[in-house]
C-alpha cells in the first residue's frame, strides 16, 4: 500500500517558519553523516513540468528522510463493512530541527481508523533537519498516504496466497527503490545469521526508544566496553557497516556482522550519542539492552496520548505536563501553573480561587475528564486535588467555550486524564516540605492502570516551627490527602476507562492565650471538606462515527465552626451524565451532538449562635437552627457542526439547551458561533460570539437564607485574536474581549411577605445586578524544543458591576487592571535546570472604612464605610526561583529542586486591619519568603 506513494503538485513542501538551533544540533548531523539514506519518492519527486513548483531559494537544503517506513496492514475493523474504505488521507507535519516529525495534521482525512494510522506513519518518520544558510530549520511538509483495500481471497486452486502474504506492504530505501518485501535485498537480509539481538530504552524511565539508528562498524583501536572519549585523528572510512532500526518496542536485530571487535553506535533525535565495542566470538549471538540518556535541551518526559477534539476552541490555552516542570513558584502543580495565563487574577495568599476575565471564581467550570471537579485546591492553594503527573494536557478556555460546556459566565478549563503506561511497570516516590505522595502504574493484559496517593504534613511542621508570640496555636492546621485509581481496557472494539478518585482536606486553628486552662471551641476556626468521585468513560471510533457514554456519581461534605457562634455542614449527592455522538457528514463537514444530565441532592444545617451582650454564657443549645434540603435536575442538549467553509476557513456554529427543571423551572437557550481564519501559514485570526446562562447556588437559591425565585443570570461573549507565529518557535497572540452581563444575583434587603407565611422577611436576594468586562491580553511564547522556555502575559482588563437599577456603578471585587506574568526557565548542561517567575499585579480593590463611631448601646465602635471598591491596595510583585538537578541512571531517576517563592520578601499587602476604633489600619500581608525542598526518585 505504501508503494508509489503519489506526490500531488498542489501540496509542495513549504518553509512555514524557521528557528535556527543552535551549533550543537549534534544528533541530526550525526545522522545526517553517518547513515545517510535517500528519502523516498514522496518528498523528493518533482511535479509535472506543466506546473512546475517554485525553486528552493540556493540557501534552503530540504529534509532527508534517515530510516524506512514502517509497514502497516488495512484495519480488519473496516474490512467487516460492505465497502471498506479506500483512498489517500492528506497529512501536513512540521520536520524540526531535530528531524522529528511534530504538529501531525489531518489535513483531508479518509476515516478515523484511517486517520489514526496515518499519523502514526508519519510520526515514525525521522530526517536529518533542513537547513537555510548553514543553520538547522524547520520546514512543514504535506504527504498523501494511501490506503487500499484487500481484493477478496480467492478460491482454493484460485492463486490464493498465503496467510499474511500480500497484506503488508514495506519500502526499501537504500537505492530510492520501493518494493514489496518480496525484493532479492530482503531475501538476502532473512539469510544472513543473526549476531547481535537487543533493545534500546530511555534511561531512568526504561520506555522504548522507537526509530533509533544502531550502526554496527569495525571497532578499530577501540578497547572492549563502553567508548567514553574519541580517538585523535580523522578515522578511516569503515570496511563495512550494518545498519538496524528500533522497532515500537524497542527491539533490534543485526546481521551479519563479522567476527571480532565491533563497535555500536546508538543514535536517536534528542538523546545523547552512546558507543559500545563488543567482542563476537565465532558463531556466537548476543543478546544486549542499551539505555539511551535524553539531552538536556530536552530532558525526559513522559509522552501521553490525548483524544482527539475536532471543535477546537476561538481561544484555548494548553499547558502540557513537561511545560508544568518548568515553572517556578508552582512546585510543578498542574493547576497552579494556569494562574500564569493572561485573563486570570492574582489570589490572595495564593489560594485557589481561579478568577478568569473579571469573573467570579464560582462563574467558572473546571471539568475533569468530561464532568465538573467540586474543588481545585487542598487548603490555601499549596496543591490541588488530582495529581500532575497523570493529566495528559490541560485546555484554558478563557471565554466564547464551545456548545459542551454550560452553567458558567466566565471561563472553563477542561482536563483529560491520561492511560497507563503499558510498556512495564513504572513508578515514583516524590516528597517535599509540604507532602509526599506516590504512584505506580504498568499494563494488565490489553490494558493500564495507574494507582496515586499523597498526604501532607503540614499539620505536624507547624505547631513546632511557628513560636508561641503569635498568639495562636495550631492543633490541626493543615491536613489533607488525595488518591486516584484509573483503569484502561480495550472493550468491544473501543476503550473503558474506570476511574476513581478523591480528597480530604481538615484544618483547624486555635487561638490562645498564656492564661487559657484548655480549649474553647469560642477560640476556635476549623473547616472540613472532602469528596469522593467514581467515573465510568466508553468511547468508541467506527467508521465515520464516533461515540462517547459517561456516567458519574460524586459524593462531597463541607462543613466547619467559626468561633462557637455559627456552626455549619452541607452534603451533596451529584449523578451527572454525558453521551456524544460525532460523525463525518461530509468532506468539510462535521457534526457533533451531545446530551448531559445533573442531579444533584443538597442537605444543609446551621447552627447559630446569638452575637452581643444577650450571647454571654450562652450555648449551642441557645443556638438557632435550621435544616434545609434542596434538589436540582439540570437536562441539557447541545451540538457543534465543524464546517470547512474554504482551505483556510473553519466555522463552528453551535447551540445548547439547558432547562434547569428544579427548583427553578426555566429555560435556557444559548446560540454560539466560532471561527478561525488561517490567513498564512504562520498567521491567523479566531474569535467568537455567544450567550452563557448560569444556574443560582444552593444558598441564594434556598427557601430560607436565599431567594427561590432568583432567575438565571446571563452574559454574552465576544472576543478576536490574532495569533502569528515568527522565528525561533515563538508565537505571539493578541486578545481583545467584551462581556455583557445581565440577571446577575444581587445582595438585597427589601422585605418581603413570601407566600405561606405569616410575617416578612428579607428578600437575600435578587436578580437584579449587570456588569460589563472589557480588555486586551497578550501571551509571547517559547515553546519546548531547544534550552530556553518561557513566556511573557500581560492583561488589561475592567470589571464593574451595577447591583441594581439606580445604584452607582462599582469595581468588581475581582478587577485587576494590570496583571503581568514573565516566566523564563533555562537548561544547563549536567541536567541542570534553573527558572524564574516575575509577577507585577494592580491591588484588589476594596471597601474603606473612613470613619467609627461609638454605640453605647452595645459598647463597641460602628464603622462608617466610603464607597464601595473606591480604594485598591498596593500594587502586588514578588519573584519566584526554582532551581532543578537531575541524576539519570539505567533503570532509575533521581531530581531535586529547590522551589522558591517571594525570593526577595516582598511585603504585599492582602487587606487591612483596623484598630478597636477603625482609626488606625495594619497591613496584613501576603506570604513571606518561602522555600520548598523536594526529591522525587523514579523508575
Amino acid at each position: 500500500m505504501l508503494s508509489n506513494w503519489p506526490v500531488d503538485p498542489r501540496r509542495e513542501a513549504r518553509l512555514a517558519r524557521w528557528a535556527p538551533c543552535s551549533k550543537g544540533c549534534v544528533a541530526a548531523r550525526v545522522l545526517a553523516l553517518a547513515c545517510a539514506v535517500s528519502a523516498p519518492a514522496i518528498v523528493e519527486a518533482a511535479p509535472p513540468e506543466a506546473a512546475p513548483a517554485p525553486a528552493p531559494a540556493p540557501e534552503l537544503v530540504p529534509p532527508v528522510l534517515e530510516n524506512e517506513v514502517q509497514p502497516y496492514a488495512y484495519p480488519e475493523q473496516l474490512l467487516e463493512r460492505d465497502e471498506p474504505p479506500g483512498g489517500e488521507v492528506l497529512v501536513e507535519y512540521v520536520v524540526g530541527a531535530d528531524g522529528v516529525p511534530k504538529e501531525i495534521n489531518v489535513l483531508d482525512g479518509l476515516d478515523p481508523v484511517l486517520d489514526a494510522i496515518a499519523v502514526e506513519v508519519v510520526a515514525a518518520l525521522r530526517f536529518s533537519p533542513a537547513t537555510y544558510e548553514g543553520e538547522a530549520v524547520e520546514v512543514v511538509l504535506s504527504i498523501a498516504i494511501p490506503f487500499t483495500p484487500p481484493e477478496p481471497e480467492a478460491g482454493e486452486g484460485e492463486g490464493e496466497t498465503g496467510e499474511g502474504e500480500g497484506e503488508v506492504e514495506t519500502v526499501e530505501t537504500g537505492e530510492g527503490e520501493v518494493g514489496t518485501g518480496e525484493g532479492e535485498g530482503e531475501t538476502e537480509e532473512a539469510e544472513r545469521p543473526l549476531r547481535i539481538s537487543g533493545r534500546v530504552r530511555e534511561a531512568g524511565s526504561g520506555v522504548p526508544v522507537v526509530g533509533a539508528t544502531i550502526l554496527a562498524v569495525p571497532a578499530g583501536d577501540y578497547p572492549e566496553g563502553k567508548v567514553r572519549h574519541k580517538l585523535y585523528g580523522d578515522e578511516p572510512e569503515p570496511a563495512w557497516m550494518v545498519k538496524a532500526l528500533s522497532d515500537d518496542d524497542g527491539g533490534f536485530d543485526l546481521r551479519g556482522v563479522p567476527d571480532g571487535l565491533v563497535r555500536l553506535i546508538l543514535l536517536a533525535p534528542n538523546f545523547e550519542r552512546l558507543e559500545w565495542v563488543v567482542k563476537l566470538d565465532a558463531d556466537q549471538r548476543l543478546e544486549t539492552k542499551y539505555f539511551l540518556t535524553r539531552t538536556s535541551a530536552n530532558p525526559y518526559r513522559t509522552e501521553v496520548a490525548t483524544e482527539r477534539d475536532h471543535m477546537p476552541e476561538a481561544v484555548v490555552r494548553t499547558i502540557t505536563v513537561e511545560q508544568i516542570n518548568q515553572i517556578p513558584g508552582t512546585q510543578g502543580d498542574a493547576l497552579k501553573s494556569i494562574q500564569n495565563f493572561p485573563g486570570v487574577a492574582r489570589a490572595s495568599f495564593g489560594a485557589g480561587q481561579l478568577a478568569i476575565r473579571g469573573a467570579a471564581p464560582g462563574d467558572s467550570g473546571v471539568y475533569l475528564g468530561y464532568h465538573e471537579i467540586p474543588t481545585l485546591f487542598h487548603f490555601g492553594g499549596l496543591t490541588s486535588v488530582f495529581n500532575s503527573d497523570i493529566l495528559a494536557q490541560i485546555d484554558f478556555i478563557p471565554g466564547n467555550f464551545d456548545s459542551r460546556y454550560g452553567d458558567a459566565l466566565g471561563g472553563i478549563i477542561n482536563v483529560q486524564p491520561r492511560k497507563g503506561r503499558r510498556d512495564g511497570f513504572h513508578g515514583y516516590v516524590d516528597t517535599d516540605l509540604f507532602d509526599t505522595g506516590v504512584l505506580a502504574e504498568g499494563p494488565i493484559g490489553k490494558g493500564s492502570f495507574i494507582l496515586s496517593g499523597r498526604r501532607s504534613y503540614v499539620d505536624l511542621i507547624l505547631p513546632l516551627v511557628i513560636p508561641d508570640e503569635v498568639g495562636f496555636g495550631l492543633t490541626l492546621a493543615p491536613r489533607y490527602w488525595d488518591y486516584q485509581a484509573l483503569f484502561d481496557y480495550p472493550v468491544g472494539g473501543g476503550e473503558l476507562s474506570v476511574r476513581v478518585f478523591g480528597s480530604d482536606d481538615r484544618s483547624k486553628l486555635l487561638f490562645t492565650e498564656q492564661n487559657d486552662i484548655s480549649e474553647d471551641d469560642r477560640n476556635a476556626l476549623e473547616t472540613i471538606q472532602w469528596f469522593h468521585r467514581v467515573d465510568l468513560v466508553y468511547r468508541k471510533v467506527d467508521g465515520p462515527w464516533e461515540f462517547l457514554v459517561t456516567p458519574s456519581y460524586k459524593r462531597e461534605f463541607f462543613g466547619g465552626s467559626i468561633f462557637g457562634n455559627f456552626d455549619f455542614e452541607a452534603s451533596t449527592d451529584t449523578l451527572s451524565a454525558r453521551a456524544e455522538i460525532s460523525r463525518r457528514l461530509a468532506k468539510n463537514l462535521r457534526l457533533r451532538v451531545g446530551g448531559e444530565f445533573i442531579n444533584e441532592w443538597w442537605r444543609g444545617r446551621a447552627d447559630i449562635v446569638p452575637f452581643g451582650d444577650n450571647a454571654v454564657g450562652t450555648n449551642s443549645g441557645d443556638a438557632t437552627v435550621r435544616e434545609t434540603t434542596y434538589t436540582r435536575i439540570v437536562p441539557s442538549l447541545y451540538t457543534t457542526l465543524t464546517w470547512r467553509v474554504a482551505e483556510r476557513l473553519l466555522l463552528f456554529p453551535g447551540l445548547r439547551l439547558d432547562w434547569y427543571a428544579a427548583p427553578q423551572n426555566r429555560a435556557a437557550v444559548d446560540p454560539r458561533l466560532r471561527f478561525i481564519a488561517n490567513l498564512t501559514d504562520k498567521t491567523a485570526i479566531k474569535g467568537g460570539v455567544g450567550l452563557y446562562s448560569q444556574g443560582p447556588g444552593e444558598v441564594e437559591n434556598d427557601l430560607y437564607f436565599g431567594n427561590p425565585r432568583i432567575g438565571l443570570s446571563r452574559s454574552f461573549h465576544t472576543s478576536l485574536s490574532l495569533v502569528q507565529q515568527i522565528p525561533w518557535d515563538v508565537s505571539v497572540e493578541l486578545t481583545g474581549f467584551y462581556k455583557r452581563l445581565w440577571n446577575l444575583t444581587s445582595a438585597s434587603t427589601r422585605i418581603m411577605l413570601w407566600p405561606g407565611e405569616d410575617s416578612p422577611r428579607p428578600e437575600s436576594f435578587a436578580s437584579t445586578g449587570t456588569g460589563d468586562i472589557y480588555g486586551g491580553e497578550i501571551l509571547l511564547k517559547k515553546e519546548l524544543g531547544d534550552r530556553f522556555y518561557g513566556w511573557v502575559s500581560y492583561t488589561l482588563m475592567r470589571s464593574v458591576r451595577v447591583p441594581a437599577p439606580g445604584e452607582p456603578q462599582e469595581l468588581f471585587d475581582f478587577d485587576q487592571t494590570h496583571i503581568l506574568t514573565l516566566i523564563a526557565s533555562y537548561d544547563f548542561p549536567f541536567n541542570w535546570r534553573v527558572g524564574a517567575r516575575l509577577r507585577v499585579v494592580s491591588g484588589n480593590p476594596y471597601t474603606p472604612v473612613v470613619n467609627g463611631v461609638f454605640d453605647a448601646t452595645s459598647a463597641a465602635y460602628i464603622p462608617i464605610q466610603g464607597p464601595v471598591n473606591s480604594a485598591r491596595q498596593p500594587t502586588f510583585h514578588q519573584l519566584d526561583l526554582r532551581v532543578d538537578k537531575t541524576w539519570v541512571y539505567k533503570r532509575i531517576k533521581v531530581t531535586s529542586y529547590l522551589d522558591i517563592q517571594n525570593v526577595y520578601n516582598a511585603e504585599n499587602t492582602e487587606f487591612l486591619s483596623y484598630s478597636y476604633d477603625f482609626r488606625v489600619t495594619q497591613p496584613v500581608l501576603s506570604l513571606p519568603t518561602a522555600p520548598s525542598i523536594g526529591l522525587k526518585l523514579e523508575w
